[in-house]
């Protein structure tokens, strides 16, 4: 089994931070995120991490766990929602913007928000055709016609040809690892659903995990990163590399940073739901 001081799950804004303000107070850090070919498929007794490496496959114990896991897309289900050809916004995102694929020539979009205002563009941008675009409500009586695949999707009475159908409908905090350590979870429809409770100093029901961007509640970047960077400090503080009122500088350093969101996570309970 591996060992490390500190390991941090994610390396997007609030990762990053994390990942630096730990080692910049001297621990031993490593980053481990799956865009990068490194796969966290577990987490046990806390901070036993399950982790695919290319071929091989390993167990890595942490002082401190660090989960900056991001968000996810919301699913939404309609029929013919299982055939191949129905892509989330992200995905669609991947394919065009990195492994530059075209999925289809002509595509359906579903949402509302700035989602799927952006994946729009991108589509157009590279020449794709968007034959329709659905408000969530409007795609209520969505059905998808295909036999191997997406042929066209049928709605109040119109057909539209297409060859592909992006879910662009939001996101939700990504809290599948959290789950697995049985962090306790709280509910707040402005934090994005279900996220895991912590204390001031970020730390959840499960003394050596934190958590921070997204998977604690959506989030703007700099807020992210902000949550990142105190997380790091925190779990340095734990593990004796910072002193105590360092850490009530950076705590305040965060509060200001991050303002009515630092107080509505910390006063979430298991039991306390929030409109």
């Amino acid at each position: 089994m591996k060992r490390v001081q500190v390991a941090v799950v994610g390396a997007g804004p609030a990762g990053r931070a994390a990942a630096t303000a730990a080692a910049t107070f001297g621990a031993e850090t490593i980053t481990l995120d799956e865009r990068e070919g490194c796969l966290v498929w577990g987490l046990f007794d806390s901070t036993v991490l399950g982790v695919v490496e290319e071929s091989t496959s390993y167990q890595l114990l942490a002082g401190q766990v660090i989960l900056a896991t991001g968000s996810t897309d919301l699913p939404y289900p309609f029929p013919g929602g299982s055939l191949p050809g129905v892509i989330t916004s992200r995905a669609t995102r991947i394919m065009l913007r990195e492994w530059r694929v075209m999925p289809g020539k002509r595509f359906v979009v579903i949402g509302d928000g700035v989602d799927a205002d952006e994946i729009t563009e991108d589509i157009e941008s590279v020449k794709g055709r968007v034959v329709a675009r659905l408000m969530t409500n409007e795609a209520l009586n969505l059905t998808a016609i295909g036999d191997r695949g997406i042929e066209a999707v049928e709605i109040h009475g119109a057909r539209y040809e297409a060859e592909v159908v992006v879910v662009a409908v939001g996101r939700q905090p990504d809290t599948e690892l959290a789950l697995m350590a049985e962090c306790a979870m709280g509910y707040s429809e402005s934090l994005g659903g279900f996220v895991p409770t912590r204390d001031e100093n970020l730390r959840t029901s499960q003394p050596s995990i934190l958590i921070a961007g997204d998977v604690a509640g959506l989030c703007d970047s700099s807020i992210a990163v902000a949550e990142g960077r105190f997380a790091g400090i925190s779990a340095a503080h734990t593990l004796g590399l910072v002193d105590g009122s360092v850490l009530d500088e950076e705590r305040a350093r965060y509060w200001e940073a991050t303002g009515d969101r630092a107080m509505l996570v910390q006063q979430l309970s298991p039991s306390h739901v929030q409109v």
